[in-house]
């Protein structure tokens, strides 16, 4: 049997098994509040209700803990989504999909790495960079944003892609849904920075370029180019014909989310966490200093981690 046919069988469950070998329910889980199934079932706006009430449990249980940033951003994007998934006439041409079963196991992978890391087990690489940046505390929140973002998208969804199908029961390509779901992330990302600056760290009230590390990328275009290097790894998890080549195209995958985290995390000022923290736990009240003015130190991306595929609206 082709091995994008092992792959598919299955669907999330192969796709979290690529993630995690062997990992099951962690024990502790209810802490953090019953993990949704990675598949949906019935209507799609509520699947899509049932993730954004378990992300926001999670929001609202870090409270200012520096994790917390991304799970405020993935809380908007659930319901950005839940508003494209009710338009008339559909954005999706298979809605079931893209705001179904795509969001599932998405949000599902999330939370298996949160509750893996919680609980002192490995994760992978990208995630630990992620995760040890906001124990470290002095990235800014928008970095803290990003680096969940990065591993996310780059790491997680070629894996979640390439399990679930990159065509649907007709044959026909599912990249058209794909690149139209980007929607989702342009409605969400205004209100998603406004709430990051207002709850966790003011420095993203003032523009992109002040708080980003990257240079001349926008965060926008962070993710326009991450999502289409995600679905460019899981064309090639897919076509795998054999262990190999799928072992060969899963540690680029690792190899390329990595990367970006480091580049990602390089950027640090000393004390600026703690001056987050009393800013977060006053409610907004409290003065932050240092890269308002001059803005966030920035890092130049290396040519080899630019390449993407042309969007397709």
């Amino acid at each position: 049997m082709r091995v994008n046919s092992l792959m598919r069988a299955g669907a999330a469950g192969v796709a979290a098994a690529a993630l995690w070998a062997g990992a099951g329910q962690p024990a502790g889980a209810a802490a953090v509040g019953e993990r949704p199934p990675a598949t949906c079932h019935g209507v799609v706006t509520q699947c899509v209700a049932v993730r954004e009430r378990a992300l926001t449990v999670v929001r609202e249980q870090l409270r200012c803990d520096h994790r917390a940033p991304f799970a405020a951003l993935y809380v908007r994007v659930q319901q950005a989504l839940a508003r494209t998934v009710r338009e008339k006439p559909p954005v999706f041409a298979e809605p079931s999909w893209a705001g179904g079963d795509l969001n599932a196991a998405f949000v599902d992978a999330y939370l298996r790495a949160f509750e893996a890391d919680r609980d002192g087990r490995a994760v992978p690489e990208a995630w630990r960079i992620a995760f040890s940046a906001a124990r470290e505390g002095n990235t800014n929140a928008g970095q803290d944003a990003l680096l969940g973002a990065n591993a996310h998208i780059q790491h997680d969804m070629p894996y979640v892609l390439a399990a679930l199908g990159l065509s649907g029961r007709d044959g026909r390509s599912r990249k058209g849904d794909f690149d139209r779901a980007q929607r989702v992330l342009d409605r969400a990302y205004g209100p998603a920075v406004a709430n990051i600056a207002a709850r966790y760290d003011p420095l993203l009230a003032v523009a992109d370029g002040r708080w980003n590390p990257v240079a001349r990328l926008g965060a926008r275009e962070l993710l326009v180019l991450w999502r289409q290097n995600a679905w460019r790894h899981a064309e090639r998890l897919a076509a795998a014909r054999s262990k190999q080549q799928w072992r060969a195209a899963a540690q680029t995958v690792e190899t390329h989310a990595a990367a970006w985290g480091r580049l990602l995390a390089s950027v640090q000022v000393p004390g600026y966490g703690q001056m987050r923290d009393a800013y977060c736990h006053s409610g907004g009240q409290a003065p932050v200093t240092g890269g308002q003015e001059a803005g966030w130190p920035v890092r130049v991306v290396p040519g080899g981690l630019l390449t993407r595929e042309p969007e397709r609206r």
